[in-house]
């Protein structure tokens, strides 16, 4: 549900984006209610094909509701993969020290326009990242030398089949070789997904995945890793950047080519529950969610973006703080951008970064 940066000032919310025609509720997103959430971005176009992930198990929708579940995506012609109690349970674990690429953090550029969302500048985030699985679109960032972080949601149903997956860094304008550096594009070896990823029927529990790419990426000024903060950091009042080149507002089929940026705040999670009860959704923000925005909307991210860093300039070195993952459409009052928060995990991410460098 990551919020697009948009040339009218607006980001919008949003996740995973197809590249199909859009509908009421977007690929990335389905409708329950009044309820808009990202799911993963093949889950419409090949759910029938795929075997549930996320500790769901595919049930006959019946069965899955008279025992207390929640349906969750198809798995079959009236099969649900379905969330019970069980598949909720979280258990945590220390996986080391967060260790971060010696690189990682330097932009060559400064934020200068941030009211609304605009046009990034070349190389202002170096780690951003393209993301796309089959026919759908995310974003990413880069921590490592071969390391990408996205939202689970967006590559789940890809984890046993990595080869769909491409990802592009140092990209500025999409489909475009006018910039003064080329990008890279990468295919994708291996799909990382966080142990205690769930689907849910809200936003999607410990929702991060790590990208190990098929070969180490060139650092260039286009292209640099982000920085990891410190496990359970707290960022809360700063001012954070959500960049991507998702929609302009909800529901719209206009994508920018240009990477947009927008500035949010990070805002308390029992604060970001009460705006949204004021709007009649009741939504649990756990602890390893985060939400950023305004009270009034007008910026966030929006279809397309989902998988997209939060950043936030400390010193003048940039942290992943959050990954899009999930919203109740763009840049609406009362409805902050919901993240995964980067620093619940940054110690698991950097566990599989340093272990796969190991491994080479």
């Amino acid at each position: 549900m990551i919020v697009s940066l948009m040339l009218t000032g607006v980001l919008c919310c949003a996740l995973a984006e197809t590249t199909l025609p859009d509908t009421s509720a977007t690929v990335w997103t389905k409708v329950k209610g009044n309820v808009v959430r990202v799911f993963s971005p093949v889950r419409i176009s090949s759910r029938y094909n795929q075997g549930c992930v996320g500790g769901t198990k595919c049930q006959f929708f019946l069965v899955c509701w008279m025992s207390g579940g929640s349906l969750g995506s198809s798995c079959g012609p009236l099969y649900t993969c379905c969330v019970t109690p069980s598949s909720q349970d979280i258990q945590p674990a220390f996986y080391g020290p967060v260790v971060n690429d010696p690189y990682c953090g330097r932009s060559s550029t400064r934020i200068s326009r941030i009211v609304g969302g605009s046009d990034a500048s070349f190389g202002q985030f170096p780690w951003q990242a393209f993301v796309q699985v089959g026919g759908s679109r995310c974003g990413g960032a880069l921590v490592g030398p071969r390391h990408v972080v996205t939202a689970g949601h967006c590559v789940a149903r890809s984890q046993h089949n990595p080869t769909s997956i491409r990802v592009t860094l140092g990209d500025y304008i999409l489909h475009s070789d006018i910039e003064s550096l080329p990008h890279e594009d990468f295919k994708v070896a291996e799909v990382r997904l966080h142990p205690n990823f769930r689907f849910t029927p809200q936003a999607d529990r410990f929702d991060v995945a790590v990208l190990i790419l098929d070969r180490n990426a060139h650092y260039q000024d286009n292209i640099k890793p982000i920085c990891l903060p410190q496990k359970d950091a707290s960022f809360l009042g700063r001012t954070s950047h959500v960049a991507g080149w998702g929609a302009l507002q909800a529901g719209s089929k206009l994508r920018p080519k240009v990477l947009q940026h927008a500035a949010v705040p990070v805002i308390e999670n029992a604060v970001c529950e009460t705006w949204h009860r004021k709007r009649g959704i009741n939504i649990r923000i756990h602890e390893e969610m985060m939400c950023a925005g305004y009270e009034f909307g007008g910026r966030d991210a929006c279809q397309g973006d989902s998988g997209g860093p939060l950043m936030l300039n400390d010193y003048g070195v940039w942290y992943l703080i959050g990954i899009v993952s999930a919203g109740y459409s763009c840049a609406k009052q009362y409805q902050p951008g919901i993240y995964h928060r980067v620093s619940s995990s940054s110690d698991w991410i950097s566990a599989n970064v340093q272990s796969s460098l190991t491994k080479r």
